[in-house]
């Protein structure tokens, strides 16, 4: 088992669409190993919260495969309106650095491509460049 289940309050579900943009998506968050449970805390107080949709995060066998821990934080569809929102609460609660943004559809798909890097938004209201 690469995940441990997804936590969610509304039983979050992915969708494959027919576009990216339609289709469902996460946040990728590297999670150093010190602070693995204080940033996990803080992602599983914004999903029971309902500031956030959905997240789950890697199990120990998946971290000896990429060599680090890694939470989804799941949005409900991969339009900028979307998650610049989701991205603005990871910020608000403290979650630092860069962060990739991949759709479902990508992930289905086998593809290794992100539609955004965090780098791609600035400012207070997070508005991509």
């Amino acid at each position: 088992m690469l995940w441990f289940p997804t936590l969610s309050k509304n039983s979050f579900r992915s969708v494959i669409a027919e576009s990216d943009e339609r289709s469902s998506g996460k946040w990728l968050v590297p999670i150093e190993v010190p602070d693995i449970a204080e940033v996990w805390a803080k992602i599983e107080d914004a999903v029971v919260e309902g500031k956030l949709l959905a997240a789950k995060k890697s199990t120990h066998h998946l971290v000896r495969i990429i060599g680090y821990n890694l939470a989804c934080v799941y949005c409900s569809e991969s339009n900028e309106t979307t998650i610049t929102e989701t991205l603005a609460v990871l910020r608000e609660i403290g979650i630092e650095g860069e962060l990739r943004y991949k759709s479902d559809k990508a992930t289905f798909e086998q593809s290794d491509e992100y539609l955004y890097s965090s780098n791609d938004f600035e400012g207070p209201g997070l508005k991509p460049f």
